[in-house]
């Protein structure tokens, strides 16, 4: 079976740097990444069929198309529960890739991921990325905003989200929870060896000894390349946000987008999206967020052995 292959798997948190990292590695000659970045199969506990209505419209279940094309084209987010489909991701791998892996930043958050992996991967190398929880929630945040899943300001947004009646993956946001990353990396210790295990802290990414020693641990050859850091995942701010919002919920922006040209989408993308008046994170607000987090970074230096002083407000 070709995802035997498997030997690598770089985890989240979500708006962590799990992006950047994936498009430096996938420019490296002996690596093979899915070209569906988040397949997100081993996180068993996302049950598609509880997603919200918005979050269904922008992520329609269109799997059969995308997997009837050969070759498969780059895509950013599926849920691949079809074990046939999952392999498939992996079939254009070859003898020169060392590395063989996918990017789905849900497994940090699943309770049952690192357990479902290791029962089929345990030989597999597990990147982690993390970043201070506060910056983390805020880019979660403006992401929300830029894609139209809310048009609520920051505080009034994680207070809502923390009272969803239906909390979970692609149901609710998961300002905080996705951000609490001590119980969820513990999972992963616990079902893996140490040493197959590196963590990374999100302002480790401008220093080249992080990537110097990635490639190492990796066991690859020459140096991992450099991205085009300008184009990952740039905030903004939709300057129509009532209309962005309508058009998530009914899903005809995704629509949209797969009818419309790439040149178009482009052009389009530039008007309807800016960088202008995009709000700053409040000094108050940090103070009052970091709270929600606050014993869970205690925890998290303890299970990675790295001081988060400069975390803390």
């Amino acid at each position: 079976m070709v995802e035997t292959k498997l030997n690598f798997f770089l985890i989240g948190a979500p708006k962590a740097g799990t992006t950047f990292i994936h498009e430096r590695l996938s420019y490296h000659r002996q690596v093979f990444l899915s070209p569906l970045k988040e397949p997100n199969h081993f996180a068993t506990d996302i049950q598609p069929h509880r997603f919200s209505t918005a979050f269904k419209a922008n992520h329609p279940d269109d799997l059969g198309s995308y997997f009837a094309r050969r070759p498969l084209v780059p895509r950013q987010v599926g849920f691949v529960q079809d074990p046939d489909q999952y392999a498939a991701l992996f079939e254009e791998a070859a003898p020169e890739h060392k590395v063989v892996g996918e990017c789905s930043t849900s497994y940090l958050w699943s309770a049952e991921a690192a357990s479902m992996v290791a029962a089929r991967h345990p030989e597999a190398r597990i990147l982690a990325v993390l970043r201070n929880p506060v910056d983390r929630l805020y880019s979660h945040w403006l992401m929300a905003r830029k894609y139209g899943f809310t048009g609520d300001g920051l505080m009034e947004a994680v207070k809502k989200d923390r009272r969803h009646a239906n909390p979970g993956w692609g149901c609710s946001e998961l300002f905080v929870e996705a951000g609490l990353y001590a119980k969820q990396l513990e999972r992963w210790y616990a079902a893996f060896p140490a040493g197959q295990i590196k963590v990374l802290l999100h302002e480790d990414l401008s220093d080249p000894d992080t990537w110097n020693g990635l490639a190492d641990w990796l066991q690859l050859e020459g140096p991992i390349p450099a991205a085009d850091s300008e184009r990952v995942n740039q905030a903004g701010l939709p300057r129509w946000e009532g209309l962005n919002r309508w058009l998530t919920a009914t899903g005809l922006k995704g629509r949209l987008s797969g009818w419309l040209p790439d040149r178009i989408k482009s052009s389009l993308r530039n008007n309807w999206y800016s960088s202008q008046g995009v709000p700053a994170l409040d000094s108050a607000d940090r103070r009052v967020l970091f709270g929600l987090f606050e014993e869970d970074v205690t925890a998290l230096e303890s299970v990675i052995g790295r001081d988060l002083g400069h975390w803390r407000p």
